[in-house]
């Protein structure tokens, strides 16, 4: 009993190839009694052949990590903003990564989705941003789509590498499964050992292929080693393929080994292909990924308020902003192709050959028979002790591994069993000894993650409140601030002003010092403010250079007007900044609760009213909120969008009114004038939209309209009945500013065949403020043949020094001299010494406005001069010009009729002996 407690111990100890190379012995002590009586002419039965039968592939996958949301980031205010557009082109960005990881009909939807939404938004971002007249966006559409084609070669290669992967495994499982049919039909009688080599030694060399391409496949990179291994195994299969040709040829067939070879010559060309692929597919991740960096960097940012926390999305977009590596690009294409086989040992197929057993032969057969019997009883007891082996601790290992998952990390697993099992308990126990250590310090780190959770989120929740720049109450800190001021002053009957503030001229700091100094000088101008505002209320910042203070409890609106009045007078004391001493003007519109609304975004949208009219008053002032100024500002909206839609429904047209010449009372040119033609047929004068348009900026899109339609109607009367024809075009100084005007004017002169002397260019005297940029500007239009007249001359800001600077040529005198020119002496001197001055600087003279007989007398004599009034003619359309011109040449010879016969004399004087007019036919 105790020997063969030991014989068992001995035996459980042994390892399983210590066991199986017992069994084996078995066996070939058996094959050799077998052989010995073969030898001795006694037929057997053959020994069992055991063929390798590949395992079936197993797909190797890949999980790609799904992109975090995204924080959104409010927009600045009033200012130009990329914030949509930079948010739509991360979802465009990601939409090309799952592209670019599936092939799915869901990704390419949400890819070309994206791509659409990024079209409109980009058309938005540049509309806004030429609405604000900032240029320096104009090539964001162009780089935007180069950023698009990029995503679509992307994506391309993606889908070509997966086809080049999906197209190398099939080939070379087409080739292995030929391998293994022959394989499967060989071997089934002694004659064909030379033929089953040959198959063994190509499936061996094409099972290392298949191993070669599973693990680039696994780590899948451009490195020169890992397609060295693979070009190695179809080195060393061909190698094989062609040093067995002949057995194959024979044993197989020659169909049969051309299928082998064009097989493998696919399989080559395959290779250079996806490594070539591969290549691209990096290069053109990593040119996306910069792009896209540059693209983003060139987007308007402002400094924001952060929000309330949400899911970050920053891990998702500094990993789109560094180049793509190996390993990333590895993880864009799903692997499809298969891992190596495994040999799996079939069954023996055994064959028996009887033959006639002499007396001799029955007793070496018994011995056979007995040996074998020796043998199956040793396999069978190997099989039941080995079995016994891995079972028994295979359990204690499950039920232990099941106490762990329970929470039980003390549970251990007693050793015993085969070497292996053994071997894998010291190994979990050691497992669990760690994991049990783990556990501690996962729980110590849950707890200090929980600590830095709760700071993080107060600094959060202090970052949503306020403002981070200037310490003050930020927006949203301000509305609810705000409504529980309104809450309590609506219970005690109390009145809350809220004073809306804006800084003078901060834009002058911000371009002249920087904006570093800028935000110092914020943050001096919030303490300032915070000190004024503590016996009122309360100071928060809106944003930018603005500012608000709610006076709460307030008695009536006299102490709310005195509380503005305080607050400007504050800031009259200089504020110094880094040693410097600035004095800084503020304007203030207030609003008052309950007179004027009665909610807080009512409140801030009237008082934001009431400073807009202060700065219209000339800023450095107090402005209480009246509805008045509410109805101008929604009216100034209405047109501001009637004006759009005016725009897209060329609602415009343009009046012509003439300027007839004093001396020849011919009409010497005519001037074009806007009009708008609203659907109900009613006609509004430039006055009251073009200031309008001015501010929106819509007057870029209405002046070149007036340009287009003056020029082409200066071609058309120079090409036929008016050869002289000459056109006054008024432009706006923003139009005049833009750099691409004067090649604008030389396109549309080329493309109606109009000479320059045809046109003349009229400008306001505010251009004068504008400076050398003007000069510039003027001399290249002069420099095209074009006439220059200055308009509204002798009021505003003309001087005498700016016809001396100007290329000028012509002056228009402005109305209010010519009004009062028949009843006021001073007035006639002053526009007789303008007109000799004029005469002396050999610039022609209009003058405009001229409504009275006796205003058309005061002017007989003069030479050089051309009147235009109502007196004469009213602006008329196109196709009434000639009518118009051919009246208002008469009118002027009824009223020179009418005049003093001195006046008259000098009239005729001045006439020429035989004119020669077209345009008065």
């Amino acid at each position: 009993m105790r020997t063969r407690l030991a014989v068992a111990g001995l035996f459980s100890s042994w390892s399983i190839s210590t066991r199986l190379m017992v069994a084996f012995a078995s066996v070939a002590v058996l094959a050799a009694a077998a052989n010995f009586i073969a030898e001795r002419s006694a037929a057997i039965v053959a020994p069992p052949i055991v063929v390798a039968t590949p395992a079936p592939p197993k797909p190797v996958t890949e999980v790609v990590a799904a992109a975090a949301p995204v924080i959104e980031t409010p927009a600045p205010v009033e200012t130009l903003s990329g914030d949509e557009l930079i948010r739509s082109i991360e979802r465009f960005d990601e939409s090309v990564y799952s592209a670019v990881q599936s092939s799915s009909v869901e990704a390419q939807a949400r890819y070309r989705q994206f791509g659409k939404e990024v079209d409109r938004v980009t058309a938005q971002f540049m509309e806004r941003a030429q609405a604000l007249g900032n240029r320096s966006y104009k090539s964001v559409p162009t780089t935007i789509q180069q950023h698009k084609r990029n995503a679509e070669r992307w994506i391309q290669l993606a889908q070509d590498r997966r086809q080049l992967l999906r197209e190398y495994s099939e080939t070379l499982e087409q080739m292995n499964g030929r391998v293994n049919a022959s394989l499967d039909g060989a071997f089934k009688i002694f004659g064909r050992v030379v033929a089953r080599q040959s198959l063994v030694q190509l499936n061996t060399s094409l099972s290392g292929l298949r191993d070669s391409f599973a693990a680039a496949v696994r780590s899948f990179s451009s490195a020169p080693e890992v397609y060295d291994r693979i070009g190695k195994a179809e080195t060393a299969f061909a190698q094989s393929l062609q040093d067995n040709a002949k057995s194959l040829r024979r044993a197989e067939s020659d169909e049969w080994f051309a299928e082998m070879e064009r097989d493998f010559v696919r399989l080559t060309t395959l290779r250079v292909a996806l490594v070539k692929t591969h290549q691209d597919l990096t290069t053109t991740a990593n040119s996306f990924v910069a792009q896209r960096n540059k693209l983003l960097a060139r987007m308007p940012k402002e400094p924001a308020v952060q929000p309330k926390a949400q899911p970050s999305r920053t891990a998702t977009v500094d990993a789109a902003a560094a180049p793509l590596t190996e390993d990333a690009v590895r993880q864009t294409a799903p692997v499809e192709a298969t891992a190596p086989a495994q040999p799996v040992s079939t069954g023996a197929v055994s064959t028996m050959t009887p033959t006639m057993l002499s007396e001799a032969e029955e007793s070496s057969r018994a011995v056979v028979a007995w040996i074998s019997i020796a043998v199956l009883v040793l396999l069978l007891w190997i099989s039941i002790a080995t079995v016994r082996s891995v079972v028994l601790p295979v359990r204690r290992l499950i039920a232990a591994s099941e106490k762990i998952a329970a929470g039980e990390p003390d549970a251990r697993v007693v050793r015993g069993g085969i070497k292996e099992l053994d071997s894998l308990a010291v190994a979990f126990n050691n497992m669990a000894e760690r994991l049990s250590q783990a556990q501690v310090a996962a729980l110590d780190a849950h707890h200090q993650l929980e600590e830095k959770v709760a700071e993080r989120t107060r600094q959060l929740q202090e970052l949503a409140e306020v403002d981070p720049l200037t310490g003050l109450p930020n927006r949203r800190q301000l509305f609810k601030l705000l409504n529980a001021s309104l809450k309590r002053a609506s219970q005690t009957n109390r009145r809350v002003g809220v004073l809306f503030l804006d800084v003078d001229n901060f834009k002058n700091i911000n371009d002249s010092i920087g904006h570093s100094f800028g935000d110092r000088v914020l943050r001096g101008i919030a303490q300032r403010l915070q000190t004024a505002a503590q016996p009122l209320g309360f100071a928060a910042r809106l944003g930018g250079d603005e500012f608000t203070v709610i006076c709460e409890d307030a008695r009536d609106l006299e102490q709310i007007r005195a509380a503005s009045e305080q607050i400007i007078r504050e800031f009259q004391t200089p504020i110094d900044v880094d040693g410097r001493e600035l004095i800084i003007g503020v304007s203030v519109g207030a609003s008052i609760y309950p007179d004027h609304e009665q909610d807080a975004e009512a409140l801030l949208i009237a008082a934001d009213t009431a400073l807009f009219h202060t700065k219209a008053l000339g800023r450095g002032r107090a402005s209480m909120f009246t509805p008045e100024l509410l109805a101008r500002a929604s009216n100034k909206f209405r047109v501001e969008q009637d004006l759009r839609r005016a725009i897209e429904r060329d609602e415009f047209e343009l009046f012509f009114q003439p300027e007839v010449g004093i001396e020849d009372l011919q009409t010497q040119l005519v001037e074009a004038l806007i009009r708008w033609r609203t659907p109900d047929g009613r006609y509004i004068p430039p006055g009251e939209f073009l200031n309008v348009a001015e501010e929106s900026g819509l007057i870029i899109e209405i002046s070149d309209w007036v340009l287009r339609t003056a020029i082409r109607a200066a071609a058309e009367w120079h090409r036929g009945p008016w050869p002289q024809a000459r056109v006054a075009i008024n432009v706006s100084p923003r139009q005049l500013l833009d750099y691409r005007f004067v090649d604008r004017v030389r396109e549309l002169l080329a493309e109606f065949d109009v000479p320059s002397r045809c046109i003349e260019i009229e400008l306001t005297e505010s251009v004068l403020q504008t400076g050398r940029s003007t000069i510039e500007q003027l001399h290249r239009l002069r420099a095209l043949g074009i006439a220059i007249a200055l308009d509204d001359f002798g009021t505003g800001y003309s001087s005498l020094s700016s016809l001396e600077r100007l290329p000028l040529t012509r002056v228009k005198l402005d109305r209010s001299l010519i009004e009062s020119i028949d009843t006021n002496a001073r007035s006639r001197s002053i526009v007789r010494a303008m007109i000799d001055m004029c005469n002396g600087l050999g610039l022609q003279v209009t003058a405009e406005g001229l409504e009275r007989a006796e205003q058309f007398e005061r002017f007989l004599g003069c030479k050089n001069l051309s009147l235009q009034g109502y007196l004469l003619s009213r602006p008329v359309a196109m196709d009434q010009v000639f009518t118009a011109m051919a009246n208002a040449a008469q009118r002027a010879q009824e009223l020179v009729l009418l005049s003093k016969p001195n006046a008259v004399a000098a009239v005729i004087k001045q006439l020429p002996t035989a004119p020669n007019r077209s345009a008065s036919a």
